[in-house]
């Protein structure tokens, strides 16, 4: 491998890597897939690859460096969607300019695109991979064309949720789901049999990062993934140009070298930031992209948590059930007056994995998120120690936000009182740990017009090289409202699209 020549290396398989190496290769482009985790058995969950994944460093409360930061959604080919929840909300007109909704000390949350750029992506991922929802139910929800699929119907803990919604005067509706409510191009409709989030699809009725591209065919050679490879480290042909990647064979330690008329970054906001520092040299001495030191810069998580409690039902009724992580969501409080700075958040079903009930009891159960402040203090950087691989260890250096602090507690009570309308007597907080990292990461390698106030511009090329790209989450200037990784793939394949045009 050390002598070959690609068209394109694209670093990570999940969301972003997978839809930018199939867009490119099916146009006959010799396209290299570096991955640096692995297939994952049949029996894997989110807690059994957890403790097989690097950790980042993170600061405690006292400000000291521990290790409990998590870099990464799923290390392994397919990345974070391989055990996701399969939510597929679309961002709303907001999300991409929100600069009436932030602080002062905030970066400028701006998209260099708007919705009406992205639409055309959205739609045509949404007829490849199938997405289940009820069009002109959700209050905020940008305009498209009409559903390929159904939604899915409520869970019987969903029907409680929305009914206690309609009652307090909201508009509940079902949650969009890329999981297959009727049969969809080759692919089974959800049995509802068994745990969803956090585990694998046993019957493929959930897209994951290969359900788009199930039916294309692509020319012999034009694509090669390498498993247990670590890209580790970029280097420019000269001052403008990448010229090659270096990765590193995860088993036997032993280093490689392909060089690529392109090169696309698509391994996580953090990943990608990281990759971009450690690439540090006489032509980039802070970086690869970092003459205006904004790499890793402007990292964010999505402020959230959940509530949850119990309500009786009739001891007849409780049984195991199975099916979609939610089935129902709000989004009311998207925008509200009443909220800190107008912004609020969304709020859904989140079914625990265990769905057994005790006892004639039911357990609801919430999960409330929205975006957080863009701040140039919250960034990914790198540490003097070394992790396992030789690497530089990653450090998250985040803080919340005090506004974004009294958004979510604005969030919390809202989640709650739906709760105690549904009936539950007794509402228990948990805290999801985003400030550590994990499910959703965006931000560190920012889109924007203003080489100093960003790292890549609307294309996602990074604004002094001519041929290296971000198509993952790190474009993100602002993270938006609602889960990303439909948003993410979207773009990416508007990322690819003009990769090719360049290349052919």
């Amino acid at each position: 491998m050390t002598a070959d020549i690609v068209d394109v290396c694209v670093v990570g398989s999940g969301a972003s890597g997978s839809t930018v190496a199939y867009e490119i290769a099916q146009h006959g482009l010799r396209v290299l897939l570096l991955e640096e985790g692995r297939a994952l058995p049949p029996d894997a969950s989110l807690a059994s690859v957890q403790d097989g994944m690097d950790t980042a460093l993170v600061r405690s409360s006292a400000g000291t460096l521990t290790s409990f930061g998590r870099p990464w959604t799923v290390c392994a080919l397919g990345g974070g969607m391989t055990l996701y929840a399969g939510i597929a909300f679309r961002y709303r007109t907001i999300d991409f300019d929100a600069r009436a909704h932030v602080a002062g000390d905030a970066l400028d949350p701006t998209w260099p695109i708007n919705y009406a750029e992205l639409r055309p992506f959205y739609e045509e991922l949404e007829r490849r991979m199938g997405v289940a929802r009820l069009a002109g139910v959700d209050p905020f929800e940008p305009p498209s064309n009409p559903p390929v699929l159904p939604p899915h119907d409520y869970s019987a803990k969903g029907r409680l949720i929305a009914d206690a919604g309609g009652r307090l005067g909201q508009l509940p509706f079902p949650t969009p789901l890329a999981i297959n409510s009727v049969p969809y191009r080759g692919r089974p409709a959800c049995d509802c049999d068994g745990p969803c989030n956090e585990h694998l699809c046993p019957t493929g009725a959930r897209a994951d990062a290969r359900s788009p591209f199930t039916d294309v065919a692509l020319p012999p050679g034009a694509l090669t993934v390498a498993l247990g490879s670590k890209a580790v480290r970029i280097d420019l042909a000269n001052v403008s140009r990448a010229g090659s990647v270096e990765w590193l064979d995860t088993l036997s330690r032993r280093r490689a070298r392909v060089r690529a008329r392109c090169v696309v970054l698509a391994g996580n906001a953090v990943q990608s930031a990281a990759l971009l520092l450690r690439s540090a040299q006489r032509a980039a001495p802070n970086g690869i992209g970092n003459a205006s030191g904004m790499v890793g810069s402007g990292i964010s998580f999505k402020i959230s948590g959940y509530v949850s409690g119990s309500i009786g039902i009739d001891p007849m009724s409780a049984r195991p059930a199975g099916g979609p992580f939610s089935t129902v969501a709000i989004s009311d409080h998207y925008l509200d007056e009443e909220a800190p700075s107008g912004l609020g958040g969304m709020i859904y079903e989140a079914s625990r994995v265990e769905r057994t009930d005790h006892d004639g009891k039911i357990t609801l159960r919430l999960h409330f998120l929205a975006a957080d402040q863009p701040m140039r203090n919250n960034a990914v950087r790198l540490a003097t120690s070394l992790d396992r691989l030789g690497l530089p260890k990653i450090i998250l250096d985040y803080w919340t936000h005090p506004l974004d602090k009294r958004r979510l507690g604005y969030l919390c009570r809202r989640a709650s009182n739906l709760l105690t309308e549904a009936g539950v007597k007794q509402v228990d907080f948990q805290d999801s740990n985003y400030q550590f990292g994990s499910g959703h990461l965006h931000g560190g390698c920012r889109a924007g017009v203003d080489p100093t106030q960003s790292v890549v511009d609307r294309w996602g090329r990074v604004h002094d090289i001519d041929n290296l790209y971000v198509a993952d989450g790190g474009f993100f200037p602002y993270s938006g409202g609602v889960n990303p990784t439909f948003t993410i793939q979207a773009n990416a394949l508007r990322i690819a699209r003009r990769i090719v045009t360049q290349l052919t």
